[in-house]
């Protein structure tokens, strides 16, 4: 891979963990001074994103970025039960829904396919 490759994925991966760290503060500050689950799940995601960016930038590894694309995936997964049962939490459950899809895709999207890499033994 050339080193202009290399600074570009470096670039976009840098994008994406900064609109995943974004996206943490929005769910903290949005929770402040609010009570109830909606509120604690806000501040629980808040924290889970601003650490994930922070470990995802810091490892820079494709494969840090496949893990992260399945912690986003498992996410969204666990959202439908909740978007299905409870009303309370279906507004928010649905736009959480949206964000995991988002994250997965940009988080797969870094890491590209296989093709034109060299195989290792």
């Amino acid at each position: 891979m050339s080193r202009r490759t290399r600074r570009d994925r470096r670039q976009r991966a840098r994008w994406v963990e900064g609109l995943r760290a974004a996206i943490g503060v929005a769910h903290l500050l949005a929770s402040r001074g609010s009570t109830g689950r909606v509120a604690v799940f806000g501040r629980v995601l808040g924290v889970r994103q601003l650490v994930q960016a922070a470990l995802l930038t810091r490892a820079a590894a494709p494969e840090a970025h496949v893990l992260g694309a399945a912690v986003d995936a498992t996410h969204g997964v666990t959202m439908v039960p909740l978007i299905a049962l409870d009303r309370q939490t279906r507004g928010f459950a649905a736009r959480q829904l949206v964000v995991a899809v988002v994250l997965t895709a940009l988080e797969i999207g870094l890491v590209g396919t296989e093709r034109g890499r060299p195989r290792r033994r």
